[in-house]
């Protein structure tokens, strides 16, 4: 038992990628301060925008409409392309090597040889990504906060603050998938890269089925179906039944990833 609660590998996860997550949070909470400020200098321009009609070009996102208000243009230029696609594609190249690069430095023997099953390496590796997410997530979220004040504009500070904690859920779907491919595929930069494609991929299709009334079901094929950011910093809604279906793909991705790394034959010679 104490070796069941001692989370070695899960702090010493947190410490491989403390750098990485520094790095992520300033970089998101830089964007953050900067795409928050220009919105008083363009707010009469994406007025004349909306008002003309002339809004082809963000038809791929929801929300367009709003974008001349504050939340509109957070949720544009902020949530929908670098919350939901960049940063999920850095979680997911992240995710995506946590297992691949032990293999390919042939640390993997060191990692096995602790007195601790496969299912417990996969699941403390896992719980070693979550303070990484928590913490990009908040700090974002606190510089949102304080540059909107700083600017003086009106946002629900509280719809706002849902809306981080309904992406931990898309994120920690995102990282159990990549932890998935991180098993299956021995090279993490390759498994790094299938995942960005499958995160490219699922924001594609995504996109395809909100411009394409005919495909809309495609969207149910996407993570970022399960998560949409406009709803919940519009009107506070959140779609619970899409926060169950996140929650169940971490917990089968987890499940599956356990299932292919106890049964494989890890050869690091």
């Amino acid at each position: 038992m104490s070796d069941l609660l001692s989370f070695k590998i899960t702090i010493q996860t947190i410490k491989d990628n403390l750098k990485m997550t520094l790095i992520i949070s300033l970089l998101f909470m830089g964007i953050s301060v900067m795409y928050s400020s220009m919105f008083p200098e363009f707010k009469s321009m994406l007025m004349e925008m909306v008002e003309s009609g002339n809004m082809d070009s963000f038809n791929f996102v929801e929300g367009a409409e709003d974008m001349a208000l504050y939340f509109g243009f957070l949720n544009i230029e902020l949530y929908q392309i670098f919350w939901i696609l960049i940063l999920g594609i850095l979680i997911g190249f992240i995710s995506a090597s946590i297992i691949s690069r032990e293999i390919e430095a042939k640390t993997i023997d060191l990692l096995m040889s602790n007195p601790i099953s496969k299912k417990q390496i996969i699941i403390e590796k896992f719980l070693g990504l979550i303070p990484m997410i928590l913490i990009i997530n908040f700090s974002t979220f606190f510089a949102v906060c304080a540059i909107t004040i700083a600017i003086n504009e009106d946002i629900n500070f509280g719809y706002l603050f849902m809306t981080h904690v309904v992406s931990t859920p898309y994120f920690l779907a995102v990282a159990s998938i990549g932890m998935l491919i991180s098993v299956i595929i021995d090279e993490k930069m390759k498994a790094s890269i299938i995942m960005i494609s499958i995160i490219v991929g699922m924001f594609v299709i995504k996109s395809i089925s909100i411009m394409s009334p005919n495909n809309k079901f495609l969207g149910y094929f996407s993570l970022t179906h399960y998560f949409n950011p406009y709803d919940i910093l519009k009107a506070g809604i959140v779609d619970a039944v899409g926060v169950v279906v996140l929650i169940v793909i971490v917990l089968e991705c987890l499940l599956l990833t356990m299932f292919i790394f106890e049964r494989r034959d890890i050869n690091v010679s």
